[in-house]
């Protein structure tokens, strides 16, 4: 259900609105940021994809999974089942389970999948190009067992089961649409803010969307929508009334984590910024981390492991708070190592910089730059 109801419905009254002419995340805008790099999606692709001849039935395309696989999905669908259960039984169990569930997840999936599915009409399987096919119009579909993809020669075969064809004549309803485009503009929002924020409560959810969208949510409103929105998405979840980033894995490391935040105000971000942090959660443009990156990139790490992805980790622990013998762990995890003092201070040197001008998570999303010139106009 949509609980987007008008201002005089609900009697909310929401702050300082910042009008612009279109959403913070347009449907052009939002599938120019998923783009994905050719030789990783192909890779991501082969690695989907199955061997030997396509089937039809929604349990024979379980049974061509291995039984780890089969797990992992039962844990999406949240069937509790033990490892060890016979193949058979994880089988059963979750061809009911995503018969139920598939027509109840389709407002909350991507749009791209959706329009990839619109592809099948009556057909249970449909012929793709391996140079056409993208895996971001298969993500969601393929990773909750929706969809199939098979390896046959010079292209794939993607399979919707039969048991799930029904559900695709929902896709003919408008005011199904009209919702997939909200819940995928809120989830960027959630990517957005739990990468600025690491944790956030609904009702900085509810302010930062009601400042520059048209429609009005109260809390509860966003509520209800991100509870259902977070069972099928991967780089937040929703908790007690907290959106929360992925990189917290446990409710445990989350409160753990909010005993160190400050008492101060949430920063506020700018339109452009929630484009900015649904993107990365640090600033890959500011000066302190293009400095860092260019200091890195004179040396070479084994193991085929890439700077970037350092750099990207080295971010993390700016963001989260980490102190620098984390830091100098993670150097050691990519086999980096300084061949004397003066590249040490030099990083040490660079990583402050990052730190005092990256947005923490504890500091609510501000700088500790920031807080300091604040506190110092006081």
């Amino acid at each position: 259900m949509c609980y987007i109801r008008s201002m005089i419905e609900t009697g909310y009254k929401p702050p300082t609105r910042e009008m612009h002419p279109s959403p913070v995340f347009t449907d052009t805008l939002l599938r120019s940021i998923m783009d994905t790099e050719p030789s990783l999606n192909r890779e991501l692709l082969h690695s989907a994809a199955l061997s030997g001849t396509p089937s039809h039935s929604l349990a024979a395309c379980l049974d061509a999974y291995t039984k780890e696989h089969l797990l992992d999905l039962a844990s999406d669908h949240e069937v509790d089942l033990p490892m060890s259960a016979r193949k058979k039984l994880f089988v059963d169990s979750l061809s009911g389970r995503i018969v139920d569930r598939f027509p109840k997840m389709l407002p909350y999936l991507p749009v791209v999948n959706l329009e990839f599915l619109k592809r099948f009409n009556d057909d249970t399987s449909i012929v793709v190009d391996k140079d056409v096919l993208q895996f971001r119009d298969i993500s969601h579909v393929h990773n909750f067992g929706f969809l199939y993809l098979y390896k046959t020669g010079s292209s794939y075969t993607a399979v919707v089961p039969r048991e799930l064809l029904p559900a695709l004549q929902l896709l003919k309803d408008a005011e199904l649409w009209k919702s997939v485009e909200l819940h995928q503009r809120l989830d960027a929002y959630a990517v957005s803010l739990s990468n600025l924020y690491g944790v956030l409560d609904i009702d900085q959810f509810a302010i930062v969307w009601n400042r520059f969208e048209a429609e009005n949510l109260t809390p509860a409103m966003a509520q209800d929508e991100l509870g259902e929105l977070g069972k099928v998405q991967y780089y937040w979840w929703f908790e007690d009334e907290l959106v929360i980033s992925s990189f917290f894995r446990t409710l445990e490391e989350v409160e753990q984590f909010l005993d160190t935040v400050k008492q101060v105000s949430y920063y506020s971000p700018s339109r452009e910024e929630l484009v900015q942090y649904f993107q990365t959660p640090y600033d890959d443009q500011s000066p302190a981390v293009s400095a860092m990156m260019e200091f890195l990139s004179g040396y070479r790490l084994p193991n085929d492991e890439q700077i970037e992805d350092l750099m990207d980790e080295i971010s993390d622990t700016c963001i989260a708070g980490d102190g620098m013998q984390d830091v100098f762990d993670l150097l050691n995890e990519y086999g980096l190592l300084f061949t004397g003092m003066d590249e040490i201070t030099r990083f040490t040197e660079l990583y402050v910089q990052m730190s005092e001008n990256c947005r923490k998570w504890a500091l609510r999303g501000h700088t500790p730059n920031a807080l300091k010139k604040h506190n110092r106009t006081r």
